[in-house]
């Protein structure tokens, strides 16, 4: 009679822990949704403290079906032999995403920092010490204006700006006589006229120098873009300032590899990758190939993090990650990259992949969509991914206390996307509804 009612409030507390456990690392979809940074920040001072990672749950079947909703697999099914159509929720979600996670954690970080050093519009230095030694690494970089973006919003520095790249990147010179321009292919998400990551306000009363030892690697194997990167690097200067224009091609090994020279007259083509491009003649170059890990070795300073890896290599994006096995891809705290149905991806399953990136380097990976949408795939999974349609993939290192908010950002996005319903359907109709931030 005694024991009894001890053992009932034993239980009961037990029951009551682990409910708070459930809905702290589950919870449901309207409950996690991301007010302000400070408040978040100190909700999670004592894991910081202690140095344990962000952990994150397996999706609950009511989730599940929340996906399935808003990423519906009807389409994907329907048109599985035909991915060149586009026709799947997983391309209409992330066709072009906005990551308006990383854009915010950054826009946070530069921010606080000049309000502890007191800075204002009439004495700021033009650059913000708190991501001075950012290294971003863009393999594909196409026509660079994402990289001289992540180089802006890592470096802090407004000198780098994509209206002076495209200037440069257009413009032709003979014998050091203006010569006209040349035009760039079409670009599928806009990135030239998309807003630039936004810094805080700068005096224009002095010349805007940079001390920052930030670099980015804009690594591209098109003989004619790599050409215009170059030119533009130069007449912009940004070649002086860690801007590094390489004309490589990664894969998961070391090598050459063919390319056509090109179209000197119109750069910047999209879905041109190893394996893409046919050589007519002898109307080609030996690229220099690289796996992640020797390009890091040779190019990268040895055991310096990498901030932000984007892989976008049109059907090889698999191999290059695990061309960052030994080493590379432990330094790596932000990942993107594109799922394809060209090149090696079509033989290549993306949930090997995702487990990969997961058990092997604590990545949590996620669809990454627009509008401020993301859902995650890590501990997420349906069973319809695996079927090969061009989308987007981001992920997060959350091992890496110097992105947790990164990871904290991503995984609220997830349940406040789920928790909007219908209103985040993702079917043909719904393909495309961006809205600027």
């Amino acid at each position: 009679r005694v024991i009894i009612p001890y053992v009932l409030i034993f239980v009961l507390a037990i029951n009551t822990t682990l409910n708070r456990l459930d809905y702290y690392f589950c919870g449901h979809a309207n409950a996690t949704k991301y007010n302000d940074a400070s408040d978040n920040q100190n909700q999670t001072s004592e894991d910081d403290i202690d140095g344990r990672i962000l952990e994150i749950a397996q999706c609950t079947p009511d989730q599940l079906f929340t996906i399935q909703q808003q990423l519906s697999p009807d389409d994907c099914l329907k048109y599985q032999h035909e991915p060149w159509k586009q026709r799947c929720s997983l391309t209409y979600a992330t066709r072009c995403p906005d990551a308006t996670w990383l854009k915010d954690h950054y826009i946070e970080l530069h921010n606080t920092t000049h309000r502890q050093h007191g800075h204002s519009t009439r004495n700021h230095n033009h650059t913000s010490s708190v991501a001075s030694s950012f290294i971003g690494i863009f393999v594909g970089c196409n026509k660079g204006f994402d990289a001289i973006n992540a180089m802006r919003m890592g470096s802090g520095n407004p000198i780098f700006d994509k209206h002076a790249w495209e200037d440069g990147m257009t413009d032709v010179y003979k014998r050091g006589v203006p010569a006209g321009k040349i035009k760039l292919e079409h670009d599928v998400c806009n990135q030239a006229t998309l807003p630039q990551f936004p810094l805080p306000a700068v005096s224009t009363s002095k010349p805007i120098t940079t001390t920052s030892s930030s670099q980015v690697h804009c690594i591209e194997p098109m003989p004619a873009t790599v050409r215009a990167l170059q030119r533009s690097a130069y007449k912009t200067k940004y070649d002086k300032m860690g801007f590094t224009v390489t004309h490589a091609a990664l894969s998961k090994e070391d090598g050459t590899v063919p390319f056509p020279r090109g179209n000197t007259n119109k750069v910047g083509r999209e879905n041109g990758g190893i394996g893409s491009t046919k050589c007519i003649l002898r109307n080609c170059v030996d690229v220099p190939m690289y796996s992640l890990d020797t390009y890091v070795s040779k190019f990268v300073p040895e055991g310096a993090p990498i901030d932000y890896l984007s892989v976008d290599v049109e059907g090889y994006d698999y191999d290059v990650l695990l061309g960052g096995n030994s080493s590379a891809l432990t330094r790596v705290r932000y990942l993107e990259f594109e799922y394809n149905w060209m090149g090696a991806w079509k033989d290549q399953s993306l949930h090997q992949a995702i487990e990969y990136l997961d058990q092997q380097f604590g990545f949590t990976c996620y669809w990454a969509g627009f509008n401020n949408t993301v859902w995650r795939i890590t501990k997420c999974w349906l069973d319809f991914y695996d079927l090969h349609f061009w989308s987007n993939v981001a992920c997060v290192n959350r091992n890496s206390h110097e992105v947790r908010g990164v990871a904290e950002r991503m995984e609220a996005t997830f349940h406040d996307t789920l928790a909007k319903g219908e209103v985040n359907l993702r079917d043909f109709e719904h393909r495309f509804e961006r809205k600027d931030h």
